[in-house]
């Protein structure tokens, strides 16, 4: 459900601890008022009775009608908070005034003006990697004068996060030794840090050692040479290059360490896990490919598995051979 709107069926209200205190106040009112018939107390628990069922009716219509809807949530690592967006919106012609967004231990007060929505990021903590789903939503309000409480059928969004691997600095960058790295070594070392790619007119922050000054002479025109930058050598980041006595959380910690700091040098790297290598590249998204394939790694093998419906035809395969067991021994006794 991408889409939640908040009508009659979907609230709820009840007094709060202030509301019965206030009900106790109007009940020994009342007998006040019967036993000794005194007008004054009968005008005074009609007003506060009228002031109940005011307060009842504004707590009611401060959320209804309110429509919620999630939106896709971007991927974190394992530590960080997992964000995932929410907005509200109010169509009618009302202010919204102190309603309370909860979901887990998330919870922030808003006010929403007539026709306009809002957005608020409902931060949750992580605590394994893989996709993580968000608490069930409510909104609540005590608006306006405390004596009831409004809450609403719990809003379960649709939207999840990916949780990526901690990032963990165990062992150092290794250099890719193999056939298919020193292929790419050979072929990005073709275009040097220092390798003369043409000239440009200058524009105003360009370096003055780059300003080719023999040019200038001869045109009287500021113009700067270009250089390629080099493309950093190639990286093979292998599962099996990782000590054995390291366990899976901390291998996968590792390679994604590692994943980071080879983007963040423009390096070409390939991730080689057991059954499943992803080929050289670099870029963002080869980067979110190989975090992604770490993230899940071991957790679809996990889901996949359906024992309750490999186990039923079994269960009654061994119902119906007891039973024909049973037969045969009525038989024989026969």
């Amino acid at each position: 459900m991408s889409e939640f709107k908040i009508g009659r069926r979907e609230l709820y209200i009840l007094p709060t601890r202030m509301g019965w205190y206030f009900g106790l106040i109007m009940t020994a009112l009342f007998g006040i008022a019967v036993k000794f018939d005194n007008q004054a107390a009968f005008m005074m628990l009609f007003v506060l009775v009228s002031v109940a069922l005011i307060g009842m009716i504004y707590t009611h219509n401060n959320v209804i009608g309110l429509t919620l809807s999630g939106q896709s949530s971007h991927s974190v690592f394992l530590g960080e908070h997992a964000e995932f967006p929410l907005t509200i919106k109010n169509e009618g012609n009302k202010e919204r005034n102190a309603v309370w967004v909860v979901s887990g231990g998330f919870h922030q007060v808003m006010q929403l003006t007539p026709h306009s929505e809002q957005q608020v990021r409902l931060k949750l903590p992580t605590v394994q990697r893989g996709y993580v789903n968000c608490d069930p939503i409510s909104l609540t309000s005590l608006f306006p004068i405390g004596i009831f409480f409004c809450w609403t059928k719990r809003f379960v969004s649709q939207k999840r996060c990916l949780v990526y691997p901690q990032p963990l600095d165990l062992i150092s960058l290794p250099i890719d030794s193999s056939e298919a790295g020193k292929q790419e070594n050979q072929s990005s070392a073709r275009h040097g840090n220092d390798d003369y790619s043409g000239m440009k007119q200058y524009q105003p922050g360009d370096k003055i050692r780059d300003i080719h000054w023999p040019s200038v002479a001869k045109t009287n025109k500021l113009v700067t040479v270009e250089y390629e930058t080099l493309s950093p050598s190639s990286i093979n980041l292998s599962w099996n290059d990782l000590p054995k006595h390291l366990s899976v959380e901390d291998k996968l910690s590792q390679l994604c360490f590692w994943v980071v700091e080879s983007e963040k040098v423009n390096a070409r790297y390939q991730l080689e896990m057991p059954n499943n290598t992803i080929a050289y590249d670099n870029g963002k998204a080869h980067f979110h490919t190989c975090l992604r394939t770490l993230a899940l790694w071991g957790l679809d093998e996990i889901n996949e598995e359906t024992p309750t419906a490999t186990k039923k035809p079994k269960r009654k395969a061994r119902f119906k051979n007891l039973a024909r067991t049973r037969k045969s021994s009525r038989g024989a006794s026969l």
